[in-house]
C-alpha cells in the first residue's frame, strides 16, 4: 500500500469516529478486504465517497455504514467503474431519503448478483420513482429495494419495469394496496412461469 492510500485510510478512520463505532469498524473490515483487489487510487476514491456519504445529513451515516459493510461483496460482482456508479446511485438516493439508501445498499448483494451492471442506474431510478416525499411512499420504495433480489430472480428487467409502473399507478390510489401487491408479487411470480407478463398486463388494465 502506498503512502497516499495509507494517509487516506488514517484520515477517513479518524473522521468516521464522529459516528457510531460500527461505521468505522465496517470501514476497516472493508478496507482490508478491498485492498487486496483494488489499486491505491481506487481505494482512495472508494473511501472518500463513503465519508462524503456519511456527512450528507444527520442520518446518512446509516447508509454509509451499509456502503462499507456490503462493499466487498458488491465489488466482486462488477468492474470498478460500475462499483463507483453503484455508490453514486446510493448517494443520490440518500439525498432524497437516507431510508431509501439504506434499503438500496442492504439489498445490493442479492440484487447485483441478478442484475446486469448497466442496469444499476435504472434499478435505482425504479425505486426512486415510487418515492414522493411522504412516509408511505418511502415505505413502498424501500420495500421495492428489499424485494428486488427475489423479483429479479423471477422477472426480466423489462418485466420488472412494467411491474413498478403498475405499482406506481396503483399507489396513487392506495399505498397499502400497492405494498400488498408488491408482497404478493414475491409469491406469485415464482409460480407464474411464462405467464408473468400476462399477469402484469392484466393487473395494469
Amino acid at each position: 500500500m502506498g503512502e497516499i492510500a495509507s494517509a487516506t485510510q488514517e484520515h477517513i478512520q479518524s473522521e468516521l469516529k464522529r459516528f457510531p463505532s460500527h461505521v468505522s469498524d465496517h470501514f476497516q473490515e472493508a478496507w482490508g478486504s478491498l485492498s487486496t483487489t483494488l489499486s491505491d487510487q481506487q481505494m482512495t476514491a472508494w473511501a472518500r465517497a463513503g465519508l462524503q456519504l456519511a456527512e450528507q445529513s444527520v442520518r446518512s451515516w446509516e447508509a454509509a455504514n451499509l456502503y462499507f459493510e456490503v462493499g466487498p461483496r458488491v465489488s466482486e460482482l462488477m468492474p470498478f467503474n460500475y462499483f463507483v456508479k453503484w455508490g453514486d446511485c446510493g448517494a443520490e438516493l440518500c439525498q432524497k431519503s437516507p431510508a431509501l439508501a439504506v434499503a438500496y445498499f442492504e439489498a445490493s448483494p442479492g440484487a447485483m448478483g441478478r442484475l446486469r451492471s448497466r442496469h444499476i442506474q435504472e434499478w435505482s431510478n425504479l425505486g426512486l420513482s415510487l418515492y414522493r416525499g411522504t412516509w408511505k411512499s418511502s415505505a413502498l420504495s424501500a420495500r421495492f429495494f428489499e424485494s428486488s433480489p427475489t423479483l429479479l430472480s423471477n422477472l426480466t428487467f423489462p418485466e420488472l419495469k412494467r411491474f413498478v409502473s403498475f405499482l406506481d399507478t396503483l399507489s396513487r390510489r392506495s399505498y397499502d394496496l400497492a405494498l400488498e401487491c408488491l408482497d404478493q408479487g414475491e409469491t406469485i411470480f415464482p409460480l407464474a412461469g411464462d405467464s408473468k407478463d400476462v399477469f402484469i398486463t392484466l393487473a395494469s388494465e
